[in-house]
């Protein structure tokens, strides 16, 4: 019994495995090929192909490339065939109809001109050999003489005959023989040669500025300066200046004078020009480390924010000798900045103070006479090697600079010599500023000073005084206009005087200004204290002398 029951259970679990297994099959095979209806089936794909892509010819570039070729392939003259009219030529010898002179002959003797036979040529007048009568020639009216001509046209200028003259006067001889209109011709030739050579020798003796600094202040070349800036501003094509400046005046009566203040504000129309700047920097012991480092830090500001586009500038240390950063100006560039600022950084202060060695190198510097040359010296003013009087170095430098350079001066100390800073840069058309503060901010007012030249408008100005006024002023050498800024000119005249009259001249770049201002002084407004301010700016010029 349990025989049979095993054989049943051995029989079902083997159909059972048998079901499964089939069962297995048949569902694989409805699984992994049937898909949702509507669905793409898939379809079997071949494998990718890979072909070559051949882009269509570039008719142009093609073009442009043969013709590249064909002019570097193109032969040169040496190498060209003849052509068929030439080989021609060469095979039978054909010689040229035009006779071209061989250069082996020699030339042809000059014909003399004195020798030739110059009698009139005999001609038949009669009636019957003339094909128009002369009685129906007529000489236009004009030609009839020579009035009108100048005297030393009437006597060697032949004369046409007038209407109605003999026929004969027609077939006269010129009163000009050739022997004459050949000296003539000579002698106008020499003329136009000896115009020719005036303007070549005007060219030569025109002023060329230098472009190195010079080794050392020649004076000569100093005055040649002076000269080509004079002769710029006296050029009799002037612009009006009177336009492009406002002019007012104050005025006070003290006894017998009238003392007057000019106060001058140029106008929008003067445009601003190129200008050249030379910082000098006292790097001598008595600046001290503090001082110096704040005063290169100083300049390195001021020569990226007091310059214009168009500007140059250089960079000069000086203790009893004078050292520049460059051979010649440098324009304003992020090349020749960094190059500055690697100079600055490397000076030290120690040493003595030659002032007005220094002072005076500035004219080393080549001016040219369209551009204003602008100083700004940095210092104490403690001259311990060279000149060291202060009148001496004023009155000497003054003299030798007479205006041609700008000097501004900035005291580095409370301590330093106002004298001498306030007394040269007042006579060379300058400004002044003296710090007293502490020593690590030395430097901290340079840059208002450098503000007060950064835009000028009319340089190397020159006044003179109508001499009916009878009129002191003071200064004599007045500063360059800068835009924004007011010039002053202080003055006296006997009180009969109505009106103070002057002219002013100056340069905007190439362009000369001149202009006459007439200031009548009943209209002016009263200012207390003009004398006093005369007095002290006359007590200045005198120590310039």
């Amino acid at each position: 019994m349990r025989d049979g029951r095993s054989e049943i259970l051995i029989t079902a679990i083997f159909f059972s495995v048998m079901v499964h297994i089939g069962t297995m099959f048949y569902a694989k095979t409805k699984v992994m090929t049937e898909v949702a209806p509507g669905a793409p089936r898939a379809v079997r794909r071949e494998p990718m192909r890979v072909t070559r892509n051949i882009p269509p010819p570039d008719t142009v570039k093609i073009e442009a490339v043969r013709d590249v070729d064909a002019l570097k392939d193109a032969p040169k003259a040496n190498d060209i065939a003849p052509t068929a009219l030439e080989s021609v030529i060469e095979e039978k010898k054909i010689a040229p109809s035009i006779d071209i002179p061989n250069p082996e002959d020699p030339p042809p003797a000059p014909i003399d001109v004195t020798t030739l036979d110059i009698s009139p040529i005999s001609i038949d007048k009669s009636p019957s050999k003339l094909a128009i009568p002369m009685s129906t020639i007529e000489v236009p009216k004009f030609a009839s003489s020579s009035e009108g001509l100048p005297a030393s046209l009437k006597e060697s200028s032949p004369v046409l005959p007038s209407a109605g003259s003999n026929a004969d006067s027609l077939f006269a001889p010129t009163q000009l023989s050739i022997k004459e209109a050949v000296e003539e011709r000579r002698i106008s030739e020499y003329k136009k040669d000896e115009e020719e050579q005036k303007e070549a020798n005007k060219e030569e003796k025109k002023f060329v500025p230098d472009e190195k600094i010079r080794e050392k202040v020649d004076e000569k070349v100093v005055a040649q300066e002076k000269a080509a800036v004079r002769e710029l501003i006296n050029d009799g094509d002037a612009e009006e200046l009177t336009k492009c400046v406002n002019a007012t005046m104050v005025q006070e009566k003290v006894g017998e004078w009238t003392y007057f203040k000019v106060m001058m504000v140029p106008r929008h129309e003067l445009q601003v020009v190129e200008k050249d700047v030379v910082f000098l920097i006292d790097a001598s012991g008595s600046i001290g480390t503090e001082r110096i480092d704040s005063v290169c830090k100083a300049v390195e500001r001021i020569i990226r924010n007091a310059t214009n586009s168009g500007d140059r500038f250089n960079l000069v240390a000086f203790r009893n000798r004078y050292t520049y950063a460059f051979d010649r100006w440098q324009e304003c560039t992020q090349q020749s900045f960094a190059q500055a600022d690697r100079w600055l950084s490397k000076l030290a202060a120690h040493g003595r103070t030659d002032v007005f060695g220094t002072i005076s190198s500035v004219l080393t510097l080549p001016r040219t006479p369209e551009r204003p040359l602008i100083a700004l010296v940095m210092t104490d003013g403690d001259a311990n090697v060279g000149v060291r009087q202060t009148a001496q170095i004023i009155s000497k430098f003054t003299a030798l600079n007479d205006g041609l350079i700008s000097v501004y001066m900035y005291g580095v100390k409370a301590s330093a010599n106002r004298e001498l800073i306030d007394v040269l840069t007042h006579g060379n058309r300058g400004e002044s500023f003296i710090f007293t503060g502490m020593r690590w901010w030395a430097g901290s007012g340079i840059e208002n000073l450098a503000e007060r030249f950064r835009d000028p408008v009319l340089s190397d100005l020159r006044v003179v005084f109508a001499a009916g006024t009878k009129a002191e002023s003071y200064p004599r050498l007045l500063k360059n206009f800068y835009r924004g800024d007011t010039l002053e000119i202080y003055g006296r005249v006997p009180s009969g005087v109505k009106e103070v009259a002057f002219s002013l001249k100056g340069l905007n770049g190439k362009v000369p200004y001149e202009g006459f201002f007439k200031l009548p002084l009943a209209v002016s407004s009263t200012q207390r204290g003009l004398a006093e301010l005369w007095a002290k700016e006359k007590d200045i010029d005198s120590k310039l002398r």
